[in-house]
């Protein structure tokens, strides 16, 4: 995660994300790519993601191969979590954040305008 300023002398937040198929990575977390939803409040609640009123316990197991993450909601889900541990682990509670995702050399010309609009 770096702090650094825009062209309009904003701060922004720079936040690596590795969207892993076993596992999500950034500087300071590793975490197992598993999304499980609860309409109520689970019992426990170590990485738990609440995001629209529902509850998501993160990283307990690993999701199947998903070739298109944009995609899929879990990797969205997963993205989410990712940054809110980066932001977590610098005890910041908001940000205006843009995310850096590495993509593999041979999905650049099939997947970077997917990546692009990642929202």
């Amino acid at each position: 995660m770096r702090m650094m300023k825009n062209k309009e002398n904003q701060i922004i937040t720079v936040i690596g994300v590795d969207h892993g198929y076993g596992n999500m990575k950034t500087a300071c977390r590793c975490f197992q790519a598993g999304v499980t939803r609860y309409e109520k409040e689970p019992t426990f609640q170590n990485n738990l993601l609440v995001y629209q009123g529902v509850y998501y316990q993160i990283g307990e197991e690993h999701k199947e191969f998903w070739a298109e993450k944009t995609e899929d909601e879990d990797y969205y889900l997963l993205t989410l979590a990712a940054v809110a541990g980066e932001l977590e682990s610098k005890g910041v509670d908001q940000a205006k954040v843009h995310l850096a995702a590495g993509l593999p050399l041979t999905w650049v010309s099939s997947q970077k305008e997917m990546v692009l609009v990642y929202k």
